[in-house]
This record gives structure tokens, sequence and C-alpha cells, in this order.
């Protein structure tokens, strides 16, 4: 009986991973049971045993990611320091994150800006608490403190997108130009991403 869960959690885990990557090719509407189910060469049938529905594999997969986001940014912020240097830290690690996430990277891009499943239940907003939890780190910040949470999620939303959409366009930067100047880029950006960061921090004091 053992084994036989252990077989059935591998598959399960195996089918999880192949729908992150249809997900991340095709959008939530592009990708199909039968494609997915495929990657292992296994039936439609076989997938619905572990996933009723397509919209319950993407929620799993929309948890796990933010999940690892979550995880990362907590993961970077020390308990002994100032909260902006936490803020900034949890940032960076987002950052880390995307670049090295890939998958993710492009899953979370689809599910922010397509609007992927409007009509998608409240408990299955998997980065809104992800997105609270950086909104409550800036309530911990004297200089912005006294803002309204709009303001604090404008200045998330701000950082978010500039990482996000980077990390997501790391390979059309090599097209363009070259795979050195990608690397020089590379290396540039979390000095350009930590003035943007701070500049949070001055724009509270104004």
């Amino acid at each position: 009986m053992a084994k036989e869960q252990e077989e059935a959690d591998d598959t399960r885990e195996r089918l999880l991973n192949a729908a992150i990557e249809q997900f991340a090719e095709r959008g939530f509407y592009g990708a199909s049971i039968a494609q997915i189910a495929g990657e292992l060469d296994l039936t439609k049938q076989a997938l619905l045993y572990y996933f009723r529905r397509k919209e319950d594999l993407y929620s799993e997969v929309l948890r796990r990611i933010a999940d690892r986001m979550l995880n990362a940014m907590r993961s970077a912020a020390k308990r002994d320091d100032t909260p902006q240097k936490q803020f900034e830290d949890m940032m960076l690690a987002l950052y880390e994150e995307a670049k090295d996430y890939r998958p993710g990277t492009s899953i979370l891009m689809r599910e922010l800006l397509d609007n992927q499943r409007s009509l998608a239940p409240e408990e299955t907003w998997y980065f809104r608490p992800f997105l609270n939890e950086l909104v409550a780190q800036l309530d911990r910040v004297e200089a912005l403190e006294a803002q309204p949470f709009s303001h604090k999620l404008a200045r998330v939303y701000q950082l978010m997108s500039s990482i996000e959409y980077f990390a997501a366009s790391t390979q059309v930067i090599e097209r363009m130009y070259s795979a050195d100047e990608l690397a020089q880029v590379l290396e540039v950006y979390p000095t350009i991403l930590t003035q943007q960061i701070r500049q949070v921090f001055e724009q509270g004091k104004a």
C-alpha cells in the first residue's frame, strides 16, 4: 500500500511539473488536459483521476508558484534587520526567484496581466496573500506606515512589474543583442532594482 501511494504521489508530482511547463508556454486556455497527460504518456482519464478539472490543476500550479515566492522572500528577511532592509532583501530574493524559475514567472505574468480566470473563486487567489505580506512589510517602515493601503500596494506593484517583466524578457535581450550583453545586464540589474526600492522609501518621506 505504501508503495502504491508513493507511486501515486510521484505521478501527481510529474503531472504538476508537466502542467507548469504547458501553462507557462500556452496559458490556461491554450493548454489542454490531453497535452499535459501526453507529456507523461498518460491518458486524459488518468490525469483526471488526480485532478477532476483543468481548473483544479491550474489552481494547484498557482498555489505552488505563490508558495515558492513566499518562501523565497521570507527566507531572505533577517529578523534583526530594519524593516527597510528586510523589504529590500525580500524584493531582491523575489527577483532571483523570478530569474531562476522562468515557468513560474511566465505563469505569474499571464495571471496578473491577462486575467486568465476572471471567475475564479476568491479562495484560489493565491497571489493576494503574497501581495498583502509585502504591503504589511511596508507598514513597518516608518516613512510609509501612515500611507493608505492603496499607495503601498501601488508601490509593491511597481516593483513587482519591474522584476517580473525583466525576468521574463531576458531571452529577448539575448536574442536582440548577445549572451555577453545579457550577462552584463544581469550583473547590473540588481543594483538598479535596489535603487528603485530605496526610492520608494525616499518618496514616502516627501
